[in-house]
């Protein structure tokens, strides 16, 4: 049988967390599966999962699913939910070929933008503070992957830290690249933190407008604060238009009362740096 999945969501961290319950799908119906996802995304994945065709067209198919995320679930629960399968959390392979670091010095990465100001770490001192503590104390330079080096929306830009080596824009092999030889990743709740979670990086996930269980649970720091108010994303109606949604005007409390401290904290405990 011929099987169209669709993807209802052009993201990375969407497309990344969907790849590994198609390919469950596929190995136990033994389907011809063809999965439609933003072509940008298929060089990640197409040597790691030849069993699925990515984006193949000009086929008649016997079946056509449409997955999508769903807000009040784990996100792989919903693609998991629509493809009729009993969920289990999985870990997406990411597509690498080895090829040589680009930075001599110890490094890790970080990703600070995300879709709308609510997953950004909103705390006004602590990207400054947190890098300039790993790199006093561990000599450890942080490298800015991010796709811009300011996003946002008019009068609510988000620039990169300052003290970093910036990498914005890079195309995605490159991307993977620096990651691959970084120490760890911290982002936010976006798609470069899934990214760095498919090549089996320590992820410190900087998050509290998510539940725990929204993101990937493994091989992570996530790094929150249920003190304050928290998890609206997975709880509330989120407009998609409005960047500066924040449905119980709580003024981002979620993420501005997580310090560069509380972070530090985190890293020291359990990562060996």
């Amino acid at each position: 049988m011929k099987v169209k999945i669709n993807l209802l969501t052009k993201s990375l961290g969407d497309t990344i967390g969907a790849v590994c319950q198609v390919d469950k799908y596929q190995k136990i119906t033994q389907h011809n599966v063809n999965f439609f996802i933003n072509s940008d995304f298929i060089i990640l994945f197409k040597n790691s999962y030849p069993n699925i065709n990515f984006n193949s067209a000009n086929e008649n198919f016997d079946k056509e699913i449409n997955i999508g995320f769903k807000f009040d679930r784990p996100l792989q629960k919903g693609f998991s939910d629509d493809l009729g399968l009993e969920y289990e959390e999985l870990n997406t392979k990411i597509d690498y070929k080895q090829k040589e670091r680009n930075i001599k010095q110890k490094y890790f990465t970080i990703s600070t933008h995300s879709t709308h100001q609510g997953r950004y770490w909103n705390n006004p001192n602590g990207w400054s503070l947190l890098l300039k503590y790993l790199k006093n104390k561990y000599k450890l330079s942080a490298v800015c992957i991010d796709k811009y080096e300011t996003f946002g929306i008019k009068n609510y830009m988000n620039p990169i830290p300052k003290d970093t080596i910036n990498r914005c824009g890079l195309n995605l092999n490159d991307c993977v690249n620096y990651i691959y030889h970084a120490e760890f990743h911290i982002g936010t709740s976006n798609g470069l933190s899934w990214l760095a979670h498919g090549l089996n990086k320590n992820v410190v996930l900087i998050s509290n407008v998510t539940k725990k269980w929204c993101e990937f649970t493994n091989n992570i720091l996530r790094i929150d604060d249920e003190n304050v108010c928290h998890g609206c994303l997975n709880e509330e109606k989120f407009d998609a238009s409005n960047w500066l949604w924040c449905p119980r005007e709580k003024n981002f409390e979620c993420t501005k009362n997580i310090t560069a401290q509380n972070v530090i904290d985190k890293i020291e405990k359990h990562l060996l740096i």
